[in-house]
């Protein structure tokens, strides 16, 4: 089965393009470009689906203009998996590399009975992994305790999964990587691979060259950022048990 790779790239970045189709060639993929949204050129005060209040107080920090952007070309990835009726398709960022056995293994995760709404395939960590499923390739998939697990450079989605993120993953009230990940809250099923089918590779963060630190606010506002994280801490760990 052919299964679609849909990458995410600025028009300004051609040279992270160009390098990804190299990559993605290495492994027998041609990855469909799907043009993201700048944030940077997009003025605050015309920022629309974005609930700026609740961002702040779910997130503790001033939003960033190219997370706003990550988050609607994410959306706008789904929307190309709604519209083009692929059952099942990846979307990855301009930073992902693929393990040398990433097309097999990929393949065998779409034959998971019964099938997650989404697969991640990459994460900064994985603490407290519960297996759920086995796939015929041996990737074992499951669900963290702990979390935030991080990134959403890369994962696999389904049609029906795709729909489900589409309606319930707007207005942005958190960095897209965390909205994701909530299946809890949004009502998909996500799952991880134990080990990642993907690699991520060295470049300058487009979202946040200097860092996160500057854009926090001081301990004392973020105390409704720490209520709702505890809240959501044990909705994840229920989350992972169930079966």
């Amino acid at each position: 089965m052919t299964i679609p790779v849909l990458a995410i790239n600025l028009d300004r970045s051609k040279d992270r393009w160009e390098e990804l189709v190299k990559r993605a060639a290495l492994v027998n993929v041609a990855p469909e470009r799907i043009p993201a949204v700048d944030g940077n050129a997009i003025d605050p005060a015309e920022w629309h689906e974005f609930d700026a209040r609740g961002f702040r107080l779910r997130h503790g920090r001033h939003p960033l203009a190219a997370e706003y952007g990550c988050y609607l070309s994410h959306i706008r990835a789904l929307d190309w998996v709604i519209e083009a009726g692929a059952s099942h398709a990846v979307i990855v960022e301009d930073d992902a590399d693929f393990k040398t056995d990433f097309l097999p293994r990929l393949e065998a995760l779409t034959r998971l009975s019964p099938a997650p709404d989404v697969i991640k395939l990459y994460n900064h960590r994985l603490s407290g992994f519960l297996p759920k499923a086995t796939s015929a390739a041996g990737d074992v998939v499951g669900r963290c305790i702990h979390g935030p697990l991080g990134s959403a450079m890369g994962y696999l989605v389904t049609r029906q999964g795709a729909v489900k993120l589409r309606r319930a993953l707007l207005p942005i009230s958190l960095p897209y990587d965390i909205a994701l990940e909530r299946g809890w809250s949004h009502g998909a099923s996500i799952v991880t691979t134990r080990k990642p089918l993907l690699k991520r590779v060295k470049s300058a963060s487009t979202i946040s060259p200097a860092g996160y630190k500057p854009t926090k606010f001081p301990f004392y506002m973020r105390i409704p950022t720490a209520l709702f994280r505890g809240q959501d801490y044990l909705r994840r760990a229920a989350y992972a048990a169930r079966g």
